[in-house]
């Protein structure tokens, strides 16, 4: 068994991961990155592309952007935190543009009016998109970056647990599924940037396989505290068929321009103005529709945009979406004429990103001493519901700030070898032992039973008598888990994968469930249908999750902005 030390270990490999690595490493210090894929992939690589920068219209600056994310965020935003967000978003854009990235500029080379433009819930023009490649060229850039400052790589390596000293994390206990061997490694301090739990809903979610929230888990089995798990975001247009594009994205608010609509399945209007609003708005009207039985055959809804046709502006938004690209999945999926707008969308909301997460302060220190959270994993920036072209900025801004204090807080840590690790004895033989385990269940069939409880029960819409059904089927699936069979194979074995993976989708996805349980309102993205309405006097609270002595625990605080 190999054993590696540094400074700070980095977990994750997108873009929160890679600047946090190259962050710590110019404080000089050593640094490990480990990343469960390939650098640079992950929602990253995923994403369309696009950055919020306020300030670029002349009416626009950091207090408005701040204004839109407590209001899209319905009050639940840690206000410390989006202060922050909102200062250092442009920052955030020199950042990337630094690691090699270079985003869209005017005829003249600069960004000015001219290149911006609103996304979902934004009252101003403050959305940069950046040229053809989008999310892939970002993390070609984001490779780069981090190979020329000098940082250890360990790609395709799973963090199964965190190493504690007392209460202190410590370093980490991992798989290299390339080898199929166990390693540990010790560290000063740990940032943990893995991304959301996206996958817990698949297919009904257009993230990337890795979001299995590992990093909840992590967080949670050493003692940190999370914020508001319940509040996870279904972006409203997603595919409904074929099932093998079954969830993919194809537009947010924006998308329905001017003049489109929503449709049930009798052709009725449902909603329309929707290209101003937020994306959580939609989704309630939508979600309240589809538990009404008013979906089609594909359990979506309509989204109708021939009436921009009718209109100048409508026309010019067409081809806006056409020379971006943005239509191509719909051609694919639905024809030419669905391409043209002649014919409407079956849609239905997909999930996408995870607003909460890991309580940490300004600094992207956790409550658990010696462990440091950047990006999706973070909880509390977004409250309620995550703006649009916000998501790429915040991993700039956070990952910088983890590093930072996690290169302060671990000057002068002595290595003293890993006679503390025997916590972790377990869990190492564990790991040695899935290769060749024997059991009757695959650990994918029980992942694909866990998320189809996910989505029936903890999905679009909730209510007591679901929520409590799914903590009781989850369970089940927990104490089915000694019962995987894992393949003998030693080198890529995908079966120990998704083992490791399913064993923190089950303790992400309680947190999700005990924190909707809870919260008995309507708000953000959580939607009680036996508590419709949103409850400002009673539930402008956050709900708070620990690992307590008897397990999961829960308190709330009152939001103070």
């Amino acid at each position: 068994m190999e054993i590696l030390t540094c400074h700070v270990l980095c977990v994750g490999g997108g873009g929160a991961g890679i600047t946090a690595a190259i962050t710590a490493a110019e404080q000089g210090v050593d640094v490990i990155l480990a990343s469960k894929e390939p650098l640079g992939y992950g929602d990253t690589k995923a994403s369309m592309g696009m950055m919020v920068c306020p300030g670029i219209e002349k009416d626009d600056g950091p207090g408005n952007f701040y204004r839109d994310m407590i209001e899209g965020g319905e009050l639940l935003n840690d206000a410390r935190l989006a202060h922050m967000m909102a200062e250092q978003a442009t920052e955030a854009l020199q950042v990337l543009e630094g690691y090699g990235h270079l985003f869209l500029r005017d005829d003249e080379g600069k960004l000015s009016s001219k290149v911006v433009y609103a996304t979902g819930g934004h009252s101003r023009r403050r959305t940069i998109g950046c040229p053809p490649g989008g999310g892939i060229a970002i993390g070609n850039s984001l490779r780069g970056a981090v190979a020329r400052a000098g940082v250890k790589v360990l790609e395709e390596i799973v963090v199964a647990s965190l190493l504690m000293n007392e209460s202190r994390v410590t370093g980490a206990v991992c798989y290299d599924l390339p080898r199929g061997e166990v390693l540990l490694i010790q560290a000063g301090a740990v940032v943990l940037a893995t991304g959301g739990g996206g996958w817990l809903y698949y297919p009904h979610s257009d993230c990337t396989p890795g979001t299995t929230g590992d990093g909840f888990s992590l967080a949670y089995e050493a003692g940190a505290e999370l914020v508001d798990m319940e509040q996870v975001q279904f972006i409203p247009f997603g595919l409904t068929h074929p099932s093998a594009m079954c969830g993919v994205f194809v537009g947010e608010p924006n998308l329905a321009a001017p003049a489109g609509v929503l449709r049930n399945r009798n052709g009725e209007i449902i909603l329309e103005n929707i290209s101003t609003m937020t994306r959580a708005a939609v989704t309630r009207v939508m979600a309240k529709e589809l538990s009404r039985g008013g979906g089609t055959e594909h359990g979506g809804l309509l989204l109708d945009l021939r009436p921009n046709l009718t209109s100048e502006k409508g026309r010019q938004l067409w081809e806006v979406r056409r020379k971006r690209g943005q239509m191509e999945v719909v051609r694919l999926a639905y024809g030419d004429a669905a391409y043209r707008w002649e014919e409407p969308w079956d849609v239905a909301p997909t999930a996408h990103y995870f607003m909460g997460g890991i309580k940490i302060d300004h600094r992207g220190r956790s409550t658990a001493p010696g462990l440091y959270a950047a990006g999706q994993v973070v909880g509390g920036i977004h409250g309620g519901n995550r703006l649009g072209s916000v998501s790429l900025a915040e991993l700039f801004v956070f990952g910088q700030a983890a590093a930072r204090s996690a290169v302060n807080d671990c000057k002068g840590v002595r290595f003293s070898g890993f006679k503390h690790a025997d916590c972790r004895r377990e869990e190492v033989e564990l790991l040695h032992s899935l290769p060749g385990k024997k059991g009757g269940i695959p650990p994918l069939r029980l992942q694909r039973a866990m998320q189809q409880v996910m989505w029936d029960k903890v999905g679009l819409a909730r209510d007591k008598k679901g929520l409590v059904q799914a903590l009781s089927e989850i369970k089940r699936i927990e104490e089915a888990w000694p019962q995987v069979a894992v393949s003998e194979q030693k080198n890529y074995n995908q079966e120990a994968l998704h083992a490791i993976e399913l064993r923190h989708m089950l303790v992400t996805a309680k947190m999700v469930i005990r924190s909707a349980l809870l919260r008995e309102e309507t708000r953000g993205g959580h939607l009680r249908l036996d508590f419709p309405g949103r409850d400002d006097e009673n539930w402008c609270r956050n709900i708070i999750l620990h690992k307590g002595n008897g397990g999961l625990e829960a308190r709330t605080e009152v939001v103070r902005h």
